[in-house]
């Protein structure tokens, strides 16, 4: 899969997983946690591939505009680590939960719309075909690897029922690509 369509992807999965956290009853403190715990797990295998793969990738384009919009994106990513870990020492009932999930929703949205927009331009400008889709295998095979060190424990894991049967989503299993 081509290194562009496979972090799209992946801006995809978290988007929905956002979503789910959206739809989920403050009241529901198993489901926002497990549903915070996919995304935290999501973004940082995103991030580690980008980092360890794309990223290098395009800082060794001959174009200063890429080398930019990565050393932007990377500020980004830590910016993310940091809200990632105040939300991760946080309960789920603490009144303040939803309100920093929001905020981190909006930061990877606009690191989204970056990263789509200037930095896969630039990749598909300087980058083949076939470069990109050598970085995308590359991209799998290092995710796969950092599976193997136990992220893929949520996978299959459901939620408890919802306390109040009214406003409850039908189906309330996280989804997860991978």
């Amino acid at each position: 899969m081509n290194a562009t369509t496979l972090l799209r992807n992946d801006h995809q999965a978290v988007d929905r997983l956002f979503t789910q956290f959206a739809e989920t009853s403050p009241d529901d403190t198993s489901y926002r946690r497990l549903i915070f715990r996919l995304i935290k797990s999501e973004l940082e295998a995103h991030s580690r591939v980008e980092e360890e793969v794309f990223y290098p990738a395009v800082m060794r384009l001959r174009s200063a505009q890429a080398r930019e919009t990565v050393r932007a994106a990377l500020e980004d990513h830590q910016a993310l680590d940091g809200l990632l870990a105040e939300i991760d020492q946080m309960e789920p009932d603490d009144p303040q939960y939803g309100a920093r999930l929001a905020a981190l929703r909006q930061s990877v949205e606009r690191h989204v719309l970056a990263e789509e927009g200037a930095l896969f331009s630039e990749a598909r400008i300087h980058l083949t075909d076939e470069r990109l889709e050598a970085l995308g295998r590359q991209m799998e095979l290092r995710r796969k690897e950092h599976a193997v060190g136990g992220a893929g424990e949520l996978e299959s894991v459901g939620a408890p029922a919802s306390a109040g049967g009214a406003g409850a989503a039908p189906d309330r299993t996280p989804v997860r690509v991978r």
